[in-house]
């Protein structure tokens, strides 16, 4: 019987074709054979930049939940009650922010027009 990512296909609709492309292109591409192919259906990657960029946005997620002084932070992140977890989450940049000279973080005005509209 073969091995199941010899025969496995990745699949992802919308943020989870986002998903599915960034899985396809991280590491350079390589898969290790963690599937054979992919499908993607309404979306694409998103710039996302380097990695080393988002440590700020990581370190003040586990500072709000909670969890600075674990010795293993994303082990800790994954025991965190849900609504903590949310309303730390809240706090981070969205899909509606965007970068103004590389380094502050503005709300568009999408996000403020979607808020008004409550």
């Amino acid at each position: 019987m073969p091995h199941i990512a010899s025969i496995s296909t990745s699949f992802g609709e919308s943020a989870g074709a986002i998903s599915v492309s960034l899985h396809m292109l991280a590491f350079g591409g390589k898969t290790d054979g963690l599937f054979r192919a992919a499908l993607m259906m309404s979306g694409a990657p998103i710039p996302v930049g380097d990695l080393k960029n988002g440590q700020k946005y990581y370190d003040a997620l586990v500072k709000d939940t909670g969890c600075s002084r674990a010795k293993d932070t994303l082990a800790c992140l994954r025991t965190v009650p849900y609504d903590r977890l949310k309303a730390a989450i809240n706090k981070s940049p969205s899909i509606f922010s965007y970068q103004v000279n590389g380094n502050s973080m503005l709300q568009s005005s999408l996000t403020h027009s979607v808020i008004a509209s409550r």
